[in-house]
């Protein structure tokens, strides 16, 4: 059997790289040989850090509870300083939040020896975090330093009383940015220097940071995919500075513009009047709100403008309330019919979200008239098996017959998985929940 103390530092360096920034901590700890292993490229493949997902690895209840832990926590995080300050120039791909003075010392080493970043994320987790004037400084310093940085996300890092404030990236990027996030960052600054982003395909910005001139000129160069973003975290969600020709004009400008909404805020009124314009090239729509927001028929004629581009329809507010009614709903009072009509009239979704009572007929008819539904999320507390569809929805005899063959719950599945052409079922509160966690969580990061 071979020995440790002979295996290749390349070898070694690759094993390391599957290790947690923990277990990592402890490989540095241990001999010279292993350290040493340490010292390359490909055992940084990811620096993932913050308080939360250190507890969640060391402590069994997920926090610190004792003098030991609040100990154990110190030796860990001066083992982290340490190895930042001795293998920070080879971490390219960077993702730290800071909560505390302990992370935000991290984020400072950082600064000072990482000089090849090409992925960097930010996320501030302090509302008022005293020393925030030293991070937007720092952020700039790292920002120059690294200049040819590929995917930029910084988060919740304010500069409200600076107006106009110079943004940290610019000129310098724009040979080599291609993806940028500035979630509930920089809400006073001014947009400019991101007219040199030239090669940039990807934005993401909070609604009032929205811009006609901005949009129209990344969109004539290579900007692909816009993601307006109003989370949790968001302030002065109102905008209405792009009108619906100017949308259009962003459209003819860059044909290839595809928009993505995350609106986790409860103006309701602002998406359909004001935000959400029909000429807006509108691909996904994302609700997660802490309303209950019924599927009324504006919200599916609001759809039906873009039925040319939108392929996502998720709505996942409040959806840990399953449906408890005393007595099933009759059709008139559930969403049957604007389900059914908004499948019908958008022939490219794909991902759908239904969380409200709904007949599995419907969902049957749905499949059956648009047969690009490959991602419909279903909770299995939701659908009633029942078919009592009127008439006029049901002109099509073989659907009809269908739908009256299969809608019985022995059927249901096997039947839409028939017509997706791959294997489809209801899902559990579980098994939606981690779906959706893991296909939205780049809208609202918490580390």
């Amino acid at each position: 059997m071979a020995l440790w103390e002979k295996t290749p530092d390349v070898i070694l360096g690759r094993i390391f790289s599957c290790l947690s920034l923990v277990d990592k901590v402890s490989v540095f700890q241990t001999c010279s040989t292993w350290r040493q292993a340490l010292e390359r490229a490909d055992a940084w493949p990811l620096f993932k850090y913050s308080e939360g997902l250190i507890w969640e690895e060391i402590f069994e209840m997920g926090i610190p509870s004792s003098l030991e832990d609040l100990q154990q926590c110190e030796n860990i995080h001066q083992n982290v300083l340490e190895c930042v300050d001795k293998f920070g120039r080879y971490m390219k791909n960077i993702i730290i939040a800071i909560r505390s003075s302990s992370s935000f010392e991290v984020y400072m080493k950082l600064v000072q020896n990482c000089t090849n970043a090409k992925n960097f994320t930010l996320i501030s987790m302090c509302a008022d975090f005293s020393e925030m004037e030293l991070l937007k400084c720092s952020l700039h310093e790292f920002l120059q330093r690294n200049n040819t940085i590929r995917k930029l996300n910084i988060e919740n890092i304010d500069d409200s009383g600076m107006k106009n404030a110079p943004l940290p990236f610019g000129l310098k990027h724009s040979s080599h940015l291609q993806s940028l996030w500035i979630v509930n960052s920089f809400r006073s600054s001014c947009l400019s220097n991101l007219m040199y982003l030239v090669n940039l395909s990807e934005l993401a910005l909070t609604p009032h940071q929205l811009n006609f001139s901005l949009l129209k000129h990344l969109a004539s160069h290579s900007l692909k995919e816009l993601h307006i973003v109003a989370n949790a975290q968001t302030k002065g969600f109102y905008n209405e500075a792009i009108s619906d020709a100017q949308w259009g004009e962003i459209r003819k400008h860059g044909p290839k513009l595809r928009v993505h909404c995350f609106l986790a805020r409860a103006h309701e009124w602002t998406e359909k009047e004001v935000f959400l314009k029909p000429s807006m090239p509108l691909t996904s729509l994302i609700y997660r709100k802490n309303v209950w927001i019924k599927y009324l028929e504006s919200v599916c004629t609001l759809m039906s403008y873009h039925r040319d581009t939108l392929t996502t329809f998720v709505d996942f507010s409040l959806t840990n309330q399953p449906y408890n009614y005393p007595t099933p709903l009759a059709y008139g009072d559930r969403v049957d019919g604007h389900m059914i009509g908004l499948a019908r009239q958008c022939p490219l979704i794909q991902t759908l979200t239904i969380k409200e009572a709904l007949s599995s007929a419907a969902i049957l008819l749905m499949v059956y008239y648009n047969r690009n539904l490959t991602d419909l999320l279903v909770r299995c507390d939701m659908v009633l098996y029942v078919n009592d569809l009127p008439n006029d929805i049901e002109t099509d005899l073989v659907a009809k017959h269908f739908v009256e063959d299969n809608y019985e719950r022995d059927n249901f599945e096997n039947a839409v998985s028939s017509l997706l052409g791959s294997e489809w079922h209801v899902l559990d509160i579980s098994e939606f929940y981690e779906i959706i966690d893991l296909k939205y969580s780049k809208y609202s990061q918490c580390l």
